[in-house]
C-alpha cells in the first residue's frame, strides 16, 4: 500500500480474464525529479481472483520514460 500523500497515478495495459498488466507512478519525495514506476503483472483464476503477481520497480525521469515509450513504441 502507497503512503496517502502520494499523487500515484496508473493505467491498465492490458487486462484479460486470466492476465492483467498495470503500471503505476508517483514522484519520489527523494531525490526530486525521479518517478517511481511500478509495472505489475497479474495472473487471475476463473473466479478473477489474483493467483500470483510479481511487480518490477523502476526509478526513471521523464525524459528516461519518453525514450522507452519512444523504443517500445518502434518495435
Amino acid at each position: 500500500m502507497k503512503h496517502s500523500s502520494l499523487n500515484v497515478k496508473h493505467i491498465t495495459v492490458k487486462d484479460t480474464p486470466a492476465f492483467k498488466i498495470r503500471v503505476e507512478s508517483w514522484e519520489s519525495v527523494s531525490p526530486k525529479g525521479l518517478l517511481a514506476v511500478d509495472i505489475i503483472q497479474e495472473c487471475l483464476n476463473d473466479k478473477g481472483s489474483v493467483t500470483d503477481f510479481s511487480v518490477y520497480n523502476f526509478h526513471m525521469t521523464r525524459d528516461e520514460i519518453k525514450t522507452l515509450c519512444q523504443g517500445l513504441m518502434s518495435i
